[in-house]
């Protein structure tokens, strides 16, 4: 494993939220990266929360893609409608399967992923909750969104990344204990 892979995937992190390069790379260097015949590689339980632009931003990393593997691990056909169906906003609870299967159905950011000139792309969660409301009685806002930091992207493969990103926003709410999702951005399945 090179030290370039992770000093890259840190830097391409940084175009959506300020990490903590220590912790990031720490993990990135236990998790290790995915092997040639893997697709992805979970990474190990990390938070990290800083205040930027008056909202609380919490990143998580959780899992390095291979993107040589983009292609085979791409979801179609059948397969897409299946997932769709059980990986649905409605029923799913778990951002992270949501992300990830909204990524794997989405032939322009997994064309991005495939032609990038990194082998790997970190896939992060970044909740962001706008605590500076104008009354007591107004409630905080908090949105997960998913993060696809791909080393040296050119300005059409960050359209289709911001795209995604935009389009798989949700929205948090509910009471303590309950939280319900609401998906904000377009349907991407």
């Amino acid at each position: 494993m090179k030290n370039d892979y992770i000093n890259e995937l840190i830097q391409a992190v940084t175009r959506v939220v300020s990490p903590n390069v220590p912790l990031l790379k720490d993990v990135l260097v236990i998790g290790g990266m995915p092997e040639p015949t893997q697709n992805l590689r979970y990474l190990s339980y990390n938070r990290h929360t800083t205040m930027e632009h008056g909202c609380t931003c919490e990143f998580s990393a959780v899992a390095v893609i291979n993107n040589r593997r983009a292609r085979e691990w791409q979801l179609v056909g059948t397969s897409k409608k299946i997932s769709g169906w059980v990986f649905s906003s409605r029923w799913t609870r778990n951002p992270l399967d949501l992300f990830l299967n909204n990524l794997r159905c989405d032939p322009a950011v997994i064309e991005v992923l495939a032609e990038a000139g990194g082998n790997y792309t970190l896939l992060g969660i970044l909740t962001m909750s706008d605590f500076l409301t104008s009354s007591p009685a107004q409630r905080s806002e908090q949105y997960i969104c998913p993060v696809v930091a791909i080393p040296g992207m050119d300005a059409d493969a960050l359209r289709s990344v911001k795209a995604f990103e935009a389009a798989n926003r949700i929205q948090k709410s509910g009471f303590i204990g309950l939280q319900l999702y609401r998906k904000r951005g377009s349907l991407m399945v």
